[in-house]
């Protein structure tokens, strides 16, 4: 399997070209997809954990679309929240509605900050693909 061929996607976020690095890398047969928020997209951040959840799963959705993955391909999913105690219910709703049947594994750990404080939820997800 040769991995030095690499395929980057880039969201139109702020970030991306700044910090220099890529929404998506595809190496091989994985899919790493890189810390995303609701706004990562250029996109306004919506007020709420549930809506910011939701809108960073269909960013990550769209963008592993370009790359010939879908959310049935995710193997790992890695959850950044401002206040776990608060919010982890909410958000595991959430996660529960797309990844129900696929079950990743993942994981949620609280944060003291993220990059913009209207952030309530940063996600990191890993795909393989199935071919």
């Amino acid at each position: 399997m040769d991995l030095s061929q690499r395929q980057k996607v880039g969201s139109g976020g702020p970030y991306e070209d700044l910090v220099g690095y890529s929404r998506v890398l595809v190496t091989g047969p994985f899919a790493y997809v890189a810390g995303t928020t609701a706004g990562s997209d250029g996109s306004a951040i919506p007020p709420g954990i549930v809506a910011q959840t939701r809108q960073t799963v269909e960013i990550i959705r769209q963008k592993l679309a370009q790359v010939s993955y879908t959310l049935d391909d995710v193997v790992r999913v890695r959850m950044f929240v401002m206040d776990i105690k608060r919010d982890w219910e909410q958000v595991a709703c959430v996660m529960n509605e797309y990844f129900a049947e696929i079950k990743p594994v993942m994981t949620m750990v609280q944060v003291a900050a993220l990059i913009d404080e209207q952030m309530l939820i940063e996600v990191e997800m890993d795909a393989v693909a199935k071919k």
